[in-house]
């Protein structure tokens, strides 16, 4: 029997079916047990050590998430990073002004804070980690440089249990692909409590290191070492792969002449089952394949045997809990494809899936471009205008947590004390107010 494989979906030309099965939430696993190369012990990030890659994978793929998160980067980055003193009258904070510290300026110049900023907001938004590396001069004295370290090669070692914390972080392009020693940088991590201190203690050290990575991430609950992004709930509920099938249903049936007769939708409990009837190991790849292919011969078989006309096929289904009452689940059912497309087929599914995806991602879609259907974007420009200005206000928190690393170079560095650094935002207004519709706003 010949089948035709299309990422999440099969097509069987003989019996003009597609056989659809979820997948994308086989990526968001709890890591393996610590990973040893040489001497080091490296805790995995998901399954294989490569969840943060498959992640990106997943991204690139999808038009709608590729196009929030590049919105919810640009949101948080405003005007950028910008050096600012506070004005203080009266043990009161009365205002802000630029600064004219060289030496502040020449740092931010010589490091390239934009792009560092632009970096950190990426992998923040996209994975919830951020990995900042700050350099140290060789006379022990001054932090000269501040790095971001691409959270796609990050990792962490194993909590310490004489320190309570992660002290490790290492660095390779090889996770996932056997990794030796020798491919593997590794770099001191500072005490994210109180990273002043620990970096002191640090450069006591006979040869002390003058690279140091301070551990920053938006927390989420039960994580230790790698947080779990909210907005990776469309990968478990199925969403993902939902938008992803509708346009190689669309290619599907095109490509083959609008020869697709039937979808065929099996539920993941459909196959845990017969495994677990037929004692197949999950992680047996070979066995988990085989038995896969003689399911689909079998579909096969039964859509396409005249000696099964008019028979009916035996199928589960169970009463899932859901909400206050409970649903239907199918672990088998197959659907009848009409035989004509008539134009703007899906449409109402690429809607909704666009908008369940952008709403567990906080775009609305409304700021970032148009809606699948007819007469969507309605919303006057008040209402986009407010609805913008809360988006940026919303982002002070990730603001605030990639301000970390600057707050400690200050210190460090023995800059002013009522240095701060702000992220200025336009506020959209009205010609009334303003000729170019816009004035400037300072958060700090």
């Amino acid at each position: 029997m010949k089948v035709i494989s299309m990422g999440p979906v099969t097509y069987i030309p003989e019996a003009k079916a597609i056989l659809k099965m979820p997948s994308s939430a086989e990526i968001i696993t709890e890591p393996d047990d610590v990973e040893k190369i040489g001497n080091y012990e490296i805790v995995p990030w998901g399954d294989g050590n490569t969840l943060p890659a498959d992640v990106l994978k997943k991204i690139k793929k999808s038009e709608v998430v590729g196009a929030n998160l590049e919105f919810n980067v640009s949101a948080g980055y405003g005007q950028g990073i910008k050096p600012m003193r506070r004005v203080v009258e009266n043990n009161k904070i009365v205002g802000y002004e630029d600064v004219f510290d060289d030496e502040v300026l020449e740092f931010f110049e010589d490091n390239d804070i934009s792009g560092y900023f632009l970096e950190q907001l990426t992998d923040l938004k996209a994975f919830y980690n951020v990995f900042p590396e700050i350099i140290v001069s060789t006379d022990k004295k001054k932090i000269v440089s501040l790095r971001s370290k691409e959270a796609v090669f990050s990792r962490w070692g194993v909590i310490d249990p004489n320190k309570g914390r992660i002290t490790k972080h290492f660095y390779s392009a090889k996770w996932g692909d056997s990794p030796k020693k020798e491919d593997i940088a590794v770099t001191d991590v500072l005490d994210r409590f109180n990273p002043l201190m620990s970096l002191n203690e640090y450069l006591k050290a006979t040869k002390p290191s003058y690279r140091y990575v301070l551990p920053v991430n938006m927390p989420t609950p039960g994580r230790t070492y790698y947080q779990e992004p909210y907005w990776w709930s469309i990968f478990l509920s199925g969403w993902y792969d939902f938008s992803q099938q509708i346009p190689l249903f669309k290619t599907s049936k095109l490509k083959h002449a609008l020869g697709v007769k039937k979808i065929i939708y099996i539920s993941p409990k459909y196959f845990e089952n017969i495994f677990k009837e037929e004692n197949i190991d999950p992680n047996d790849k070979e066995a988990v394949a085989a038995r896969v292919a003689k399911e689909h011969t079998a579909f096969n078989d039964f859509l396409t045997g005249e000696q099964n006309f008019g028979k009916a096929l035996v199928a589960i289904k169970e009463m899932v809990h859901s909400g206050s009452g409970a649903k239907e689940e199918k672990h088998i059912e197959i659907v009848d494809v009409p035989d004509k497309m008539e134009g703007g087929e899906y449409i109402e599914d690429s809607e909704e899936v666009s908008n369940v995806i952008s709403y567990a991602m906080a775009s609305h879609q409304s700021l970032i471009g148009s809606v699948p259907g007819k007469s969507k974007g309605s919303m006057s420009g008040t209402d986009k205008r407010e609805l913008f200005q809360i988006k940026q206000a919303l982002m002070k928190p990730t603001r605030d947590r990639l301000m970390r690393p600057l707050t400690l170079i200050k210190r460090f560095n023995g800059w002013d004390k009522n240095i701060v650094f702000a992220v200025p935002d336009f506020e959209f207004t009205t010609l009334d107010v303003n000729k170019s519709g816009k004035e400037l706003a300072i958060t700090t």
